[in-house]
């Protein structure tokens, strides 16, 4: 039989342990301070969906909750996050599974019977990759308070404008609220931060992106000015276009103009979200499309921005310049048979002047949709 009290007792020392006061631990747990103060007095119980809820915040089992064993999902000093992890990675190279090792004091590693090995080094599980040659973006922060300085900049006016891109995404993952979510090519991870701080049930987020350098920052940004503690945070620096995960292995693949920015790799990119999402799952995404290629507006703008890139760049904005319909071919392309999208906001009118007017995000101007892309379920008709 449960023993009241003594499950009283370990919820109250597990809430102290986290850092909570009752009223915090209500308001996480969407319940009254006086249902936590029932239960840790022994006058009650919780019912099992608020057990679950304490179990991923606290890190324990139920049965550690009720019966008092000193179970956790972790292994040692391995988190719960890297131990989920040893279920779905894949080598990169041979595309075998990986799976944990740890000897001693080493740093925690996943390896294939092939002998490719991984290694997390600050926090972060380094698959050796490097950015784009001749951009090295991450540079542009010197340090972790140059990276912070950067969350804390105003949004860029223009993005602004029209309806929320957070409200519209949240809609979507509020809908199939995914247990795993894959953010791909994150950056800084600015869109999935504004969903993080709305999630209220267990989930774990892959950040993924090229850049070890960022992702180190991301790890310690997630960890102190933007944590929840519904949600394990897995650090992947990684090619989006080679993900190291197993087929079938995600709930949701959400982007923040992350596709846009693998530039070449963009189509392997949305291939890969599709591979690696379960029947069923979603990409989540924003894009940037041309209204209409017959209208003044987009011919005058097309033309400006043509005109100030050469080469590579210009090759790669001929094939970047789509509207809503070609996009969703492109989708269907690569497995993505049901498409749905919003509109955010329409293009910028054009200038009256002959030098295109953005260094930088050079695609400011274009008019911005999200896009929900689902993966259909085995047996569904296209």
């Amino acid at each position: 039989m449960i023993d009241k009290m003594d499950v009283g007792k370990r919820l109250s020392a597990l809430r102290k342990r986290e850092g909570y006061s009752q009223a915090e631990f209500s308001e996480l747990l969407n319940v009254s301070p006086q249902a936590i103060s029932k239960w840790e007095t022994g006058v009650s119980l919780p019912d099992i969906g608020t057990l679950l809820d304490m179990s991923w915040i606290c890190k324990v089992s139920i049965n550690s909750i009720l019966e008092g064993d000193d179970y956790t999902e972790g292994i040692g000093n391995i988190g719960r996050e890297h131990v989920f992890m040893d279920k779905i990675l894949l080598c990169p190279q041979c595309r075998q599974p990986l799976k944990l090792k740890k000897v001693c004091d080493s740093p925690i590693t996943y390896a294939c019977d092939s002998g490719h090995s991984y290694a997390v080094v600050d926090g972060v599980l380094d698959f050796n990759t490097r950015e784009i040659p001749g951009e090295l973006w991450s540079l542009a922060f010197r340090n972790y308070e140059g990276y912070l300085r950067e969350h804390h900049r105003p949004q860029n006016p223009n993005y602004r404008r029209g309806l929320s891109q957070a409200d519209v995404m949240w809609q979507a993952i509020e809908k199939k609220r995914p247990k795993v979510i894959l953010d791909m090519a994150c950056g800084q991870g600015m869109g999935i931060k504004q969903q993080i701080e709305r999630i209220n049930w267990p989930v774990t987020i892959i950040m993924v992106d090229i850049s070890h350098r960022i992702l180190k920052w991301n790890k310690v940004f997630y960890a102190t000015e933007c944590r929840n503690p519904f949600v394990d945070m897995v650090y992947l620096a990684c090619d989006g276009a080679n993900l190291p995960l197993k087929d079938g292995s995600v709930d949701l693949v959400f982007s923040y103009g992350g596709y846009e920015s693998m530039q070449a790799k963009m189509m392997a990119g949305l291939s890969e979200a599709n591979r690696v999402l379960k029947d069923g799952g979603c990409s989540v995404y924003t894009k940037s499309v041309v209204e209409d290629f017959e209208s003044e507006n987009s011919k005058a703008w097309m033309n400006l921005l043509l005109s100030a890139v050469s080469g590579d760049e210009e090759a790669w904005w001929k094939k970047e310049l789509v509207n809503v319909q070609q996009w969703e071919e492109y989708c269907r392309a690569v497995g993505f048979k049901e498409n749905a999208c919003t509109k955010i906001y329409g293009e910028l009118p054009a200038p009256d002047t002959e030098v295109f007017p953005f260094e930088n995000e050079m695609a400011q101007w274009m008019a911005e949709y999200v896009f929900v892309s689902t993966k259909l379920q085995k047996g569904r008709a296209d």
